[in-house]
């Protein structure tokens, strides 16, 4: 059975939007990231998460 993925709405201001155009980063791939760095995680090289450098695993 597939995994459903977890979705959420979130109104995100426009300056974050331009801030993800300027450096050419998708606003949900910067989001994912820092949900991700909240939880003490990292995206690897092939999408997976990973935990951080230095925390305990």
């Amino acid at each position: 059975m597939l995994k459903q993925p977890n979705v959420l709405l979130v109104e995100v201001p426009p300056q974050f939007i331009a801030l993800c155009d300027s450096t050419g980063v998708s606003p949900q791939a910067a989001l994912r990231g820092m949900a991700a760095m909240l939880c003490g995680l990292r995206y690897d090289v092939d999408g997976r998460l990973v935990p951080l450098e230095g925390e305990a695993a």
